[in-house]
């Protein structure tokens, strides 16, 4: 056997470009795969809440973040289900016969009682990525639409990780904005030749780093409170600011582009849903506790000003880590000014490996490179982080990126991709099949009622949006 870096390339771009590979030794423990989930998914996004919850009023943001995240993890169950449905129809169109019968009911566990066939017989969980899936259930202008919608929001959660860690760094030490953006651009390029795997020890390194830091916010935060500090006169409601605390959430809920490389070296994946559902359930008292008690601590402190040393209190900022600047315990306000780092920096390779799968993708399809896969892979791996890192060399202001990927093409990633992937999928496999089947990756949610709902909340959620973008710019 050989064991050459063109092999290793090779290796990485067969199974992590979203082909359908069956992962033949997975590995990865349900534990590993919830950190991976919980990493991915507490971002930039949880420390602006407070922020965002406060513009909306405690009452209409609790809601709208309970909504979002029972909403996102049916949503992450339906691409779940669609990947198993997805390779038996790779299978089942492999295997047809040349009469174009259907196969035998015998290879599927199914409503059929005599069928004593294992689901995996049919249902293997294949890697594929979500544009591998749009390519198979997809008409050709879904495709179009959904490798736009992709492309925007995996570039643009780029760019802001790129200006995020080293404005964060140059604040903190003084030093040039551009030199940590060198720095960083440096370290997190390489991880883009990698898995998901290969990321396990800075993901472990990651949660540790992050749990001490969101326990310290809260325990400072109450503490606060108990020192007779902060105000209880808070608003409940408040509509202004709607579309951008609705694009904060759902950023802060977004994992599902990564979710077929999360879960394809998972050990057990009958597991997965219970995985996901922990890891949300999880998320979502973490994203109630922590923006509630920073606006009763916070929000109505009449000093605007954050100073980075001993003093008075400062009003709730947009990134919640810059209120305990101020703080006297200043070796704990370095360390939680610096969570951004932390949090961004182990976020970086995790949505590059994703973005690299699905450009991988599109460059087959197209038959790009398509004489030379090594070249295709290392062009793939160079196009996915090289662009983002040299836009915000020039422009540091990202805010308009944030809002659009955010409330729109995140929106469209989170709910509607997955709703129209499942229902495509289980149409298809009803008619190959000839029958309506259910598997052990099967989401809990299989009512017809459950897909219309995310498309209609995903239709409501549009217009009210751009209904609240406009009257803020009138």
């Amino acid at each position: 056997t050989q064991s050459t870096w063109g092999t290793h390339l090779f290796w990485n771009q067969r199974v992590m470009a979203g082909t359908g590979v069956v992962d033949e030794n997975p590995t990865q423990s349900s534990f590993i795969t919830a950190i991976f989930a919980f990493n991915l998914i507490i971002g930039v996004g949880a420390l602006s809440l407070p922020y965002s919850m406060n513009l909306v009023g405690i009452l209409l943001g609790s809601i709208m973040i309970l909504l979002v995240g029972v909403l996102g993890y049916v949503s992450a169950t339906f691409v779940l289900e669609a990947i198993a449905n997805s390779s038996a129809i790779m299978k089942l169109d492999n295997e047809r016969v040349g009469s174009g019968e259907p196969l035998s009911e015998s290879l599927l566990s199914s409503e059929n009682p005599t069928s004593d066939a294992p689901p995996e017989d049919l249902f293997q969980y294949r890697h594929l990525e979500l544009s591998k899936m749009t390519d198979l259930l997809f008409p050709n202008w879904g495709r179009i639409g959904f490798y736009f919608v992709i492309c925007v929001y995996l570039y643009g959660d780029l760019a802001i990780y790129g200006v995020a860690v080293p404005i964060t760094l140059s604040g903190f030490f003084g030093w040039d904005y551009r030199w940590f953006l060198t720095i960083f651009s440096a370290c997190m390029i390489p991880f883009v030749f990698l898995n998901f795997q290969k990321t396990k020890w800075l993901q472990l390194a990651t949660l540790t780093t992050r749990n001490v830091a969101l326990l310290s916010m809260t325990v400072l935060t109450i503490r606060f409170i108990a020192q007779g500090h902060g105000s209880s006169d808070v608003r409940l409601v408040r509509p202004t600011g709607l579309a951008t605390a609705f694009g904060n959430i759902v950023y802060a809920f977004m994992c599902h582009h990564s979710l077929p490389s999360i879960i394809a070296p998972m050990k057990d994946k009958s597991a997965a849903n219970r995985t996901l559902l922990a890891t949300f359930i999880l998320v979502a008292a973490i994203y109630l506790v922590v923006p509630i008690c920073a606006i009763f601590a916070f929000a109505n402190i009449e000093n605007d000003e954050c100073k980075s040393s001993p003093g008075p209190a400062c009003r709730l900022r947009r990134l919640f880590t810059q209120n305990f600047l101020s703080f006297d315990e200043q070796w704990l306000a370095s360390f939680l000014s610096l969570f951004p780092v932390f949090t961004l920096s182990s976020n970086f390779p995790l949505i590059s490996i994703t973005l690299r799968n699905n450009i991988l993708i599109l460059f087959k399809r197209l038959q790009i490179l398509s004489s030379n896969p090594r070249l295709q892979y290392l062009v793939c791996c160079l196009i996915t982080p090289i662009p983002p890192l040299a836009l915000v060399y020039v422009v540091r202001d990202v805010s308009v990126l944030v809002g659009f990927t955010g409330s729109y093409a995140g929106m469209f990633i989170m709910f509607v991709v997955p709703a129209c992937l499942v229902y495509l999928s289980r149409k298809r496999l009803e008619e190959r099949l000839g029958y309506r089947s259910t598997h052990q990756l099967s989401s809990p949610f299989q009512h017809i009622g459950w897909i219309y709902a995310i498309w209609v909340w995903s239709a409501l959620s549009l217009v009210i949006i751009t209904v609240n973008n406009i009257m803020d710019h009138i």
